[in-house]
């Protein structure tokens, strides 16, 4: 029995000894796998990220574009206003130039003038005929009392 219990032992080490090495084989392959999971998820979270930076950059660069170009819009509406403006005063300042050098304008310019000098003396001559009337209602007034 002796005999027996020695090849039972063998034979139940070498299935153990089997089974270990079968389970650290698999469990080799396993951490293996794992690593090589690691690795691919890694090198995707890699390329995520830079996709999303690239994203990222290129909504910056459209955001200040964008905002660049509404500022040279609104310099070139502004100057466009300007020169409009520019233009409407040199345009009334000709019209104006024009309508004092007109003959037409001189003769009634000089007809206001003269007019407004008549108006004036029409009020002198007035004031002094009050002061004339007044002064000889106080001569009246004095001579009674």
């Amino acid at each position: 029995m002796h005999a027996t219990e020695f090849l039972a032992r063998t034979n139940r080490r070498n299935r153990n000894s089997q089974i270990n090495f079968k389970v650290q084989q698999r469990l080799g392959e396993c951490l293996q796998d794992l690593e090589n999971r690691r690795r691919k998820l890694a090198l995707l979270l890699h390329r995520e990220e830079r996709r999303l930076d690239e994203e990222r950059e290129e909504l910056l660069k459209l955001r200040v574009d964008a905002a660049q170009n509404a500022r040279i819009e609104w310099i070139q509406m502004a100057l466009m206003k300007k020169e409009r403006e520019e233009e409407e005063l040199l345009k009334q300042k000709q019209q104006q130039r024009e309508i004092e050098n007109s003959e037409e304008h001189r003769h009634l310019e000089t007809k206001q003038i003269l007019l407004d000098s008549k108006q004036a003396q029409l009020y002198q001559i007035e004031e002094r005929r009050e002061r004339r009337r007044r002064a000889a209602n106080m001569d009246k007034v004095w001579q009674l009392n």
